[in-house]
């Protein structure tokens, strides 16, 4: 079939204003004619305009309080007055005049309009809104209604936003209007509405812009169904349709269905056509890391600062990987960034703090890095504020009265299966490691970190207490083929079980892996519930990872983390935290049901690392494979902050890191208090028994 001429034209997301309207008070000859006025004073206050006109703005005042303090209610010269104010920007005083004009002249269209104006140049979008509309209530103007349909999206108002919408397309519809529309459709969840019009947009030739973007949004938001947005995308990708807007929509369908090689070629196809997009080089860069690809991966990110050189995501991503060398290119775009600091407002402020930061350790100027580290995190904890208080209701929560006679008393019936195994702990303290090794396991699937837990354990009632596990608002949900895992609240504890292993399978699946015996769910913040799985899966394994309380925490301070941990960006919060998670697991470590929890230091797990390789396939109920010792040659996707060094043989420098930062870690230092020896004692008595032996 012959190809469909390529659509290159359109632009990546619908734009931000559909008209840019203009001021309508450029001068006072468009307002009031003074050509037909015949009046002693026509030359004076020509006069005063040519002055304005001229920049002249005091010989203008001076002219027009003349003719005002004889004749303070001539319109001609009350309205230059007006335009004067505007000139000079004075807008405040513009407001107050104009106020007042509104009550002697409540039905004067130039006074209405200019009033519009006014707010507009103030930020007011509040005063606006109402002044547009009092405004049109004399008159229907295009561009004012296509205004307030900015002002109501921008503020959040999208019912109101959807109904001028509507007023618009039926005085004149366009095709923007049409993908204004449905996009607005889809931010008020109307999506089989936003969906037909959908349709009707994909007919078109060439097909709209923004038209994708809304089925992404639908597609791979809350419904979370990739597949979905394929099926509706198939008779055109099987028609030839060129347009790179479509083989985007199916990477990143695809991606989200880790599917990543053959994201990676959409990807690319959309490129081949306009590689002017940051987003497409970025998301291209993104897939590839997790791919292991990591120099395709910087190479792509290269590519993507190109279009957008002051992109701090982009610069702070790349810099992970980057071994900075003063003066190189990646540090002058850094430098370049740095330059235009004052311009960037909340989060990207604080990745280029991170990036500043990454630079500067390595220049070994730690304490300057350490103030970059510390700047991104009063930034961040001020977006993203932290409540300790939650954590440590919901842990007690999970803890209280269950213990070995809970467990052994319990008559419920549960899903038997010994497939699931977690690796959980807190973040950053090996628990990518350990999956690695376990996934090498021939008879193994390391399905990442799944965000899949504490979704069937929603509402499930231990001892007489409901527990509702957290949202997954602004993150992104796991892909599950074909498994329904939001309606789980009124599910009994075998049903939930099952569940769970029905979705972990689908995934597996959905990889190619069908014969696996084990399937490993590496979501560290699983430990919230780790006393609560015994009641749903009895013989699934539990292997916790656990790290120096320094050097886990300041792993953590010193990244940025897309997806939450805002106690991560302070080191008294990071503190409290790491205390209250160590109270929670020594919980677990002494009531749990005998055997079904392994605890797996990563300080002995580098030292002696066959050792506790060998016991933790032991202890998920597999046979030793050799395999498993050489984890870093597994060809698997990862996803994680931790993507780059399981790539890499077992190596020793990430412990005791925090030594050299110890003069800018004491408020952590002292938020730890004696939890530090405790950590070290255990460790050393660990060691002392490997070495006796």
């Amino acid at each position: 079939m012959a190809k469909t001429k390529k659509n290159t034209e359109q632009k990546e997301a619908p734009p931000k204003k559909i008209v840019e309207t203009t001021n309508p008070n450029e001068n006072l000859d468009k307002n009031v004619s003074l050509s037909n006025i015949d009046d002693p004073d026509l030359p004076k206050l020509k006069a005063a305009v040519l002055a304005r006109q001229q920049g002249l703005f005091q010989n203008a005042r001076d002219l027009l309080q003349e003719i005002l303090k004889r004749r303070n209610d001539w319109i001609p010269a009350r309205r230059e007055l007006a335009l004067l104010y505007f000139s000079t920007e004075n807008y405040i005083e513009a407001e107050k005049f104009l106020l007042n004009e509104v009550k002697l002249f409540p039905k004067d269209e130039w006074i209405k309009l200019s009033l519009c104006h006014v707010y507009r140049q103030l930020g007011n979008a509040a005063s606006e809104i109402t002044a547009i509309k009092d405004f049109t209530q004399l008159k229907f103007n295009e561009g004012l209604i296509r205004r307030l349909f900015e002002l109501q999206r921008d503020t959040g108002d999208l019912k109101s936003a959807l109904d001028t919408v509507l007023a618009l397309r039926a005085f004149k519809d366009t095709i923007e209007l049409e993908v204004a529309n449905a996009k607005l459709l889809n931010l008020l969840k109307h999506n089989d509405e936003a969906l037909k019009l959908c349709d009707e947009l994909l007919k078109k030739r060439p097909i709209p812009a923004g038209t994708f973007d809304i089925l992404l949004t639908i597609f791979l938001g809350n419904a979370n169904n990739p597949m979905g947005l394929l099926d509706k995308v198939k008779t055109l990708k099987d028609d030839g349709y060129e347009d790179p807007f479509l083989y985007v929509a199916i990477a990143r369908s695809l991606h989200r269905m880790d599917k990543n090689n053959e994201a990676i070629e959409y990807l690319k196809k959309a490129l081949a056509i306009d590689d002017k997009h940051y987003h497409w080089w970025y998301d291209l860069s993104l897939i590839q890391r997790q791919s292991g690809n990591i120099n395709d991966s910087q190479d792509s990110l290269m590519r993507a600062l190109k279009v957008d050189p002051l992109n701090p995501t982009g610069i702070r991503v790349h810099g992970v990987e980057h071994k900075y060398q003063f003066g190189d290119e990646a540090h002058k775009q850094l430098s370049l960034a740095h330059a235009y600091y004052d311009s960037f407002k909340g989060q990207t402020k604080v990745e280029l703090n991170f990036a500043l930061a990454k630079a500067h350790e390595d220049f070994d100027e730690l304490k300057t890095a350490f103030k970059y580290y510390e700047n991104a995190g009063k930034l961040q904890s001020k977006l993203t504020p932290y409540w300790h208080p939650g954590t440590i209701g919901l842990l007690k929560m999970t803890r209280d009265r269950v213990g070995p006679a809970t467990y052994a008393n319990f008559k419920e019936p549960r899903c038997e299966s010994d497939k699931p195994v977690f690796i959980l702990g807190m973040p950053r303290s090996g628990t990518s490691l350990v999956e690695q090794v376990i996934a090498t396991h021939k008879e193994t699937f390391g399905a990442g970190e799944l965000k899949l837990l504490h979704r069937v354990l929603d509402g499930v009632t231990i001892n007489k207490r409901m527990i509702e596990t957290s949202s997954d608002e602004g993150v992104i949900p796991t892909f599950i083929p074909g498994v329904d895992v939001s309606k789980c609240r009124t599910l009994s504890f075998k049903d939930r079980g099952d569940l769970y292993l029905k979705a972990t399978e689908a995934i597996a699946k959905g990889a190619g892996n069908t014969e696996a015996k084990r399937i490993i769910d590496k979501m560290p913040g699983n430990y919230f519930w780790t006393g609560v799985i015994p009641f749903i899966l009895p013989n699934a394994k539990i292997i916790h990872t656990q790290r120096h309380p320094l050097d886990n925490c300041l792993s953590l301070y010193r990244i940025f983390f897309p997806d939450g941990m805002p106690w991560s960006y302070d080191l008294r919060n990071l503190g409290k935290v790491y205390r209250t998670y160590f109270e929670h697991m020594t919980y677990w470590e002494a009531n749990l049901p005998k055997d079904m929890m392994l605890t797996i230091n990563y300080e002995v797990m580098v030292e002696n690392f066959e050792e506790e390789a060998k016991k933790i396939i032991a202890h998920i109920g597999l046979p030793w494979d050799d395999a498993c010792l050489k984890f870093y040659e597994t060809d698997r996707q990862v996803k994680t902050a931790s993507l780059n060094q399981v790539r890499k043989p077992i190596y020793s420098t990430s412990v005791g890191r925090w030594k050299k930062y110890e003069d800018h870690l004491k408020p952590l230092i002292q938020e730890l208090g004696p939890l530090i020896k405790v950590y070290d004692d255990k460790v050393k008595q660990k060691l002392d028994t490997i070495k006796s032996k």
